[in-house]
């Protein structure tokens, strides 16, 4: 028998494919960076991800598990077989408190069924990511600065490790999970922790003709105890969106000391989230996510500026995005920057295959981590070790 016929006779023919076209596009994910993968499988259900692992145990078969791929290079297969796990899809229960999904739940799948209830992390990618996804990630949103990363908003993850053994995990477990992207176990479902709707807020749209008027700003901001977000908008970004191309802050306040309407609010935030789209319009999608020391930020966007090179982001917690054109000279010579700057790469989208750029505190995590749920390294081979 085949790996491909040992693979149908697990999940079913027309859950595996090894056309061109799905081997192409399950090669890449949003980053697009080229990989490469054989044979793509669509389990839909926790016994089959567990007779999948088990077949690929015996044969010594890579996997890379995969949600929606809106990752910035956590899905890219080097010869692995792809597991996807976007027909892991049903909504199991809605409590007053939690939402329990599976790994394939759709974010707007989710936003949709808790009706009231509100979950807070809501990437720019909501229309389309998964939940397994931005747990392997350990998502952040747009409004990062309030609500923090997934981590804060999982309360319980099952998982089918590379050992074959079906696990739930919580507490400080959850950290063997939660940001490890994809490489110590399939996440199967979770539990997440969900919200009233959010408090009335209100918005005001900051411009700056200086970097040095724009950080002083940005000191007093955060030290204003009714600031929530402060999303950051440099002027090839504000100009991109259709706002005057300025340096711009979208503040957040809790309460009613923010100066824009409610409707001009909401065109704010909707322009604000078609950002990365438009920025695609005009080639740039190579989008780097860092997390910079508050007073190395001006010199840093200072250069950025000086190329036109987009940056965007949640200035508040010191993340920026750079993005920069795919075929661009400048993305290498950033990157070579980076560090002296004191600039944490991978916060946002998390490392992939820059294994460069994963210290060597999480590398030894990791290599512990594997040893304990992925004993044969079925998961992920080549990303973050």
């Amino acid at each position: 028998m085949t790996l491909s016929e040992s693979f149908r006779a697990i999940v079913g023919d027309v859950n595996v494919s090894e056309s061109e076209i799905d081997r192409m596009v399950y090669s890449s994910d949003a980053s697009r960076q080229k990989g490469n993968t054989h044979l793509i499988v669509w389990p839909s259900s926790v016994e089959q991800v567990h007779k999948v692992i088990m077949l690929a145990r015996r044969g010594n078969i890579a996997l890379m598990p995969r949600g929606a791929g809106t990752g910035m290079g956590n899905a890219v297969p080097e010869n692995d077989v792809v597991v996807d796990v976007s027909k892991l899809n049903n909504i199991l229960n809605i409590s007053e408190q939690f939402a329990d999904v599976e790994a394939g739940v759709a974010l707007q799948d989710l936003n949709k069924a808790i009706g009231s209830k509100f979950f807070p992390v809501q990437p720019e990618s909501k229309k389309a990511c998964t939940i397994g996804g931005m747990i392997a990630s350990n998502a952040i949103g747009v409004k990062a600065m309030e609500f923090g990363r997934m981590a804060n908003w999982v309360e319980e993850v099952t998982i089918v490790d590379g050992n074959g053994m079906c696990l739930k995990l919580k507490g400080d477990a959850l950290k063997h999970v939660v940001g490890m992207e994809g490489t110590t176990g399939i996440i199967v479902s979770a539990k997440l922790k969900i919200l009233d709707r959010e408090d009335q807020k209100s918005i005001s749209m900051l411009s700056f003709n200086t970097l040095t008027a724009m950080q002083e700003k940005l000191e007093e901001l955060r030290n204003n105890p009714a600031v929530r977000n402060i999303e950051f908008l440099d002027d090839l970004c504000s100009e991109i969106i259709g706002f005057a191309p300025k340096l711009h802050f979208i503040v957040e306040y809790e309460g009613s000391e923010g100066t824009l309407k409610e409707a001009e609010a909401r065109e704010v935030w909707a322009a604000r989230e078609n950002l990365p789209f438009m920025l695609g319009q005009k080639r740039h999608l190579v989008a780097d996510d860092l997390l910079l020391p508050f007073e190395s930020l001006p010199k840093f966007l200072h250069l950025l500026r000086k190329d036109n090179v987009p940056c965007y982001g949640p200035i508040g917690l010191g993340i920026v995005y750079p993005v920069f054109r795919e075929d661009s000279s400048m993305i290498e010579r950033f990157r070579g920057l980076y560090k002296q700057f004191g600039a944490k790469l991978g916060v946002k989208y998390g490392h992939g295959r820059r294994k460069h750029t994963v210290s060597d505190e999480k590398a030894k995590r990791v290599i512990e981590l594997k040893a304990h749920y992925d004993s044969k390294n079925l998961f992920s081979r080549g990303k973050l070790i």
